[in-house]
């Protein structure tokens, strides 16, 4: 009865890790998906001290998804002048630039030496 018993705990132990495997697995997969948004984006990818580009461009008047992808580090962002502020849980915002101009991307959370170097360009054309 009790080699049952372990056999049936053994079977069921099992199950459940095979289950929070799985859960893992699309749960990470869910989250490095694709978007399958349509659109002008901005994608911001900042890492230690720099971000991706020295500039960025979008046209005036569009709505534009807004992303924040960070690479390496700890980081926030914001765009001067701009509503956008963006983090590690609010990694997304759409926004619509209605002035053109040249606006200050920065980080905004220390993040170490080289942080208040930490800036990039937006041109809205």
């Amino acid at each position: 009865m009790q080699k049952y018993l372990m056999a049936a705990l053994l079977v069921l132990a099992c199950l459940v890790g095979i289950g929070t495997t799985f859960s893992v697995v699309n749960k990470h997969a869910a989250e490095n998906a694709p978007e399958t948004d349509t659109g002008p984006s901005l994608k911001l990818e900042a890492s230690n001290f720099k971000f991706d580009q020295a500039e960025y461009k979008v046209k005036a008047g569009e709505s534009v998804k807004v992303s924040l992808n960070i690479k390496e580090g700890i980081h926030a962002v914001a765009i001067e002048g701009t509503p956008v502020k963006l983090d590690k849980q609010n990694n997304k915002q759409d926004v619509v630039f209605d002035k053109p101009g040249k606006y200050t991307i920065m980080c905004t959370l220390p993040c170490g030496p080289g942080h208040a170097d930490m800036k990039s360009t937006l041109i809205v054309e």
